[in-house]
């Protein structure tokens, strides 16, 4: 049965077409076997080997045919299975007009046998080559080879803060994108704000910052982003009460990202990452307001305008 994902991406006014598929994930050590596409939205890009389901089939039924058609290889095995939705931004369509493709997916982890083909499939391929991971690039290679290479892929919005493509972490932008990023205030039932200090090796490692924070990955919204930083930084499962309010970050005069600060009240136990957090403190709000005036050098700043901001709506 063919299958649609239904999230919140859809509502993007940027998207032109959406596409579902289910794709193989075939490595050997550093290498990846990748198709070239000859047509559609990916024209001229490295590319998982897989396609679309005809009429009638599963998954492994589509997953074997697609890579015996593109690859002329038989599946021993697939493992793993996972689902996932990205958005790709800025492809030239055949009438010249630019779009913007909402591509969901299965992906598994492939082991075939035979000899892959260099002969394209007649339809969308100009053949499979193994390629190093280290050779893929947002330029080359499609969001699902970059993830299939495990290239960290973050979400980028438009001047409006819709999603508009994705793109490889560390990296530099394209121009008219913007990063996004989540961020949790969390207060217990005392009332005290949960804070960190980031771990020394990250960027603003030292700093007093949010509860927990990070990039929206590819696929993802700023709440699910949120509800997943929490986790993996404070291992604190936790949805948003609500949003807070946006923190714009200025760059040479110009924005560069977006923080969307989100509300948690939550006394769960805390076992934090070492490896993200320092260290962490409760502190009551009117208390942390007299350290950040005292020594304003120990805070991160978008986190400053935030906790402001909270402090304003409380009248504190």
């Amino acid at each position: 049965m063919k299958t649609t994902f239904h999230t919140d991406t859809v509502k993007n006014p940027n998207i032109t077409k959406t596409h579902f598929g289910v794709y193989g994930i075939i490595r050997q050590k550093n290498k990846i076997l990748l198709i070239k596409k000859t047509r559609g939205p990916y024209t001229g890009m490295y590319d998982l080997p897989g396609g679309g389901q005809e009429k009638g089939e599963t998954f492994m039924q589509t997953l074997a045919r697609e890579i015996k058609e593109e690859t002329d290889c038989n599946v021993v095995s697939a493992e793993n299975e996972r689902r996932k939705s990205v958005i790709f931004g800025d492809f030239t369509a055949a009438s010249g007009e630019k779009g913007v493709l909402l591509h969901s997916a299965v992906l598994y982890d492939v082991k075939i046998s035979g000899n892959p083909t260099t002969d394209g499939d007649g339809r969308d391929s100009d053949g499979c080559v193994w390629i190093d991971t280290a050779e893929l690039t947002a330029q080359n290679a499609t969001p699902y080879a970059l993830i299939g290479a495990d290239k960290p892929l973050i979400a980028l919005s438009d001047e409006n803060d819709n999603v508009i493509t994705t793109h490889i972490r560390k990296t530099p932008l394209p121009q008219g994108r913007f990063i996004m990023v989540s961020a949790i205030l969390m207060f217990n039932s005392r009332g005290n704000l949960i804070m960190q200090k980031i771990a020394t090796h990250k960027d603003w490692g030292g700093l007093w910052t949010y509860s927990a924070a990070g990039h929206v990955d590819a696929g993802e919204n700023y709440e699910q982003a949120a509800v997943r930083e929490l986790k993996e930084e404070m291992n604190v499962e936790a949805l948003p009460e609500k949003e807070l309010t946006v923190v714009p970050i200025i760059r040479n005069g110009k924005l560069f990202a977006r923080h969307h600060i989100f509300i948690v009240h939550s006394d769960a136990p805390i076992t934090p990452d070492p490896y993200e957090v320092a260290e962490i403190k409760e502190i009551a709000p009117k208390e942390l307001k007299m350290q950040i005036k005292k020594n304003p050098q120990d805070f991160f700043e978008p986190f400053v305008r935030a906790f402001y901001t909270y402090c304003q709506a409380q009248e504190i």
